[in-house]
């Protein structure tokens, strides 16, 4: 069989048939291998991956070993229960698992959140397979999924998202699957009324089906569902409250968030700048021109993901967490949404496809550069993990077992008495006139910690979302009554990556201070009081 030779006008239209399809895969193969790079390095991180993961760590313990999740909030570890009660317990099985077999229990609970994670990817699979019918298309949803950028330090951080967002893509799936019978479709109410029982914001599936119900005059199975939904969180709570009184004291503490909307602004900005997002708008409009029942109601889900957490970030305590849902949705629809863009690039005029390709170039480019440099910069991270590995143990063992007080979480943990492992959380509180840190202020000025730990800088500016990690009233007594000593490398992971200022206090540090320096902890006094009054 004769073949022809290859022209530039065969070049041009293979190029115009696929370097679209091709090159987006290429990007998201990249943003996935970062994914896969973060998950690895949280996995085998000696200190916490992200904020607050040894506070959370800490209330999973309490639950193992007290039988509670909401203690007396006015009394140490002052730590209010912020997660629905279900994140607790499901993370309670690997935390119990870990204890019997002795390992780590921050370990084995990693792994079960990016088990969750890995649970989030398959459903985004399986939905898109129900929806499509196309293996190629199914595949390439769930790549989408796996491959957005800020997901990939969050992989093992100790929260409820991933759980409440499987439990929510379950809920979906299960629905789907029912197509209108009953008890499988009460199975979907169940597993949406277990996601708010995970983590209090994940509610766009219960209001996103119930809508479609009612678009569909479906009013009879609408209610049902509802009331389906309704029955498993009031009941999930009610069961709590029955056990533990002081549940309603947590949430009435939370009851009030302080809002900020600026930074906002811009974790909703990085959040629509995924590659995920143009073509699930897209996939989103071709589902609407189908006008397919199950289609429609995806789009309705993501579209209700979308705006639920928009309307909730502006509270202090989010961050791009908040659009996991969303992200994933839009997963759902971008891998359509791409392939009708690559079929309609086949009947366009050559200059449409090269415009289109070079906007696409010009909007992604940023993306893989992100990407890249986040391989690069962990890279580097894991050529030092077992000489920052080796410091953070010395200090560790030396400062265990003493009075100690800090505001970071993983090293809070380490006192004698627990005391404000989530200090941010402490300060909204404290804001909000639901909290105040005076009797740590007391306990300061009597000189009652054997060292006080922060953050190297923190001490002049460590604002988050426009709040401090702790109070100024706080800061005031630590310049009072302690001084700083010296200067240790933290090491760790991105999110402990800052070295730790070790403050004693003024009269009797003489013991401590020779134990810090044989591990390593430089001397800065001189440094840090020459630029402040204390």
């Amino acid at each position: 069989m004769r073949h022809e030779p290859w022209t530039p006008g065969h070049v041009i239209e293979v190029l115009r048939y696929h370097s679209l399809l091709v090159s987006v895969v290429a990007l998201l193969l990249a943003g996935a291998l970062s994914t896969a790079v973060g998950t690895a390095i949280g996995l085998v991180s000696f200190r916490d991956v992200g904020y607050p993961d040894s506070a959370n760590l800490l209330r999973i313990g309490d639950l193992i070993h007290t039988g509670y999740i909401y203690p007396d909030i006015d009394r140490p570890p002052y730590l209010v229960t912020l997660y629905g009660p279900l994140t607790y317990l499901l993370l309670g099985i690997p935390y119990k698992l870990a204890e019997a077999a002795a390992i780590p229990p921050r370990v084995l609970v990693r792994l079960a959140i990016v088990g969750a994670l890995c649970l989030c990817v398959l459903f985004v699979l399986l939905i898109s397979r129900r929806l499509y019918s196309s293996r190629q298309i199914s595949w390439l949803c769930a790549l989408f999924a796996a491959s957005a950028l800020p997901m990939a330090d969050w992989t093992t951080q100790i929260r409820g998202d991933f759980l409440a967002l499987g439990f929510s893509l379950l809920s979906i799936y299960v629905f789907l699957l029912a197509n209108g019978r009953y008890p499988p479709a009460m199975g979907a109410a169940i597993c949406a009324g277990i996601a708010l029982l995970v983590k209090q914001t994940f509610f766009a599936v219960p209001i996103a089906i119930v809508s479609w119900l009612i678009y569909r005059r479906r009013y009879k199975d609408a209610v049902l569902w509802a009331t389906g939904v309704a029955l498993t969180v009031f009941g999930g709570y009610a069961i709590a409250w029955w056990r533990e009184p002081l549940m309603l004291k947590h949430i009435a503490a939370l009851r009030h968030p302080v809002l900020e909307y600026r930074q906002a602004l811009g974790i909703l900005w990085e959040a629509v700048s995924q590659p995920v997002v143009p073509f699930g708008v897209i996939g989103a409009f071709l589902a609407l021109r189908r006008r397919a029942p199950e289609e429609l109601l995806f789009v309705v889900y993501c579209g209700v993901a979308w705006l639920v957490a928009t309307l909730t970030i502006p509270q202090v305590g989010g961050y791009i967490n908040y659009f996991w849902e969303p992200l994933f949705a839009s997963a759902v629809l971008a891998g359509p949404g791409l392939y009708q863009v690559q079929h309609k690039l086949k009947r366009a005029p050559i200059l449409v496809t090269v415009l289109l390709f070079a906007l696409l170039l010009r909007s992604f480019l940023p993306v893989l550069w992100q990407d890249l440099s986040y391989i690069r910069i962990h890279y580097k991270m894991i050529s030092d993990y077992q000489v920052h590995k080796t410091k953070w143990e010395s200090f560790v063992s030396t400062v265990s077992g003493q009075r100690l007080l800090s505001n970071m979480p993983d090293v809070t943990t380490h006192s004698m008495i627990v005391e404000i492992p989530d200090p941010y959380l402490n300060s909204v509180l404290e804001l909000g006139g639901r909290w105040n840190y005076s009797p740590v202020i007391a306990q300061i000025d009597g000189g009652v910690y054997d060292l006080i730990v922060i953050g190297a800088g923190s001490e002049y500016d460590d604002r988050n979302r426009g709040v401090r990690t702790w109070s100024e009233g706080m800061w005031r007594a630590l310049r009072r009554a302690y001084w700083p000593a010296c200067l240790f490398d933290g090491g760790g992971g991105e999110a402990a990556a800052e070295n730790m200022e070790v403050w004693l206090p003024r009269r009797g540090s003489g013991e401590m201070l020779a134990n810090l320096s044989v591990i390593g902890c430089e001397a800065v006094a001189k440094q840090v009081d020459s630029g402040s009054t204390h």
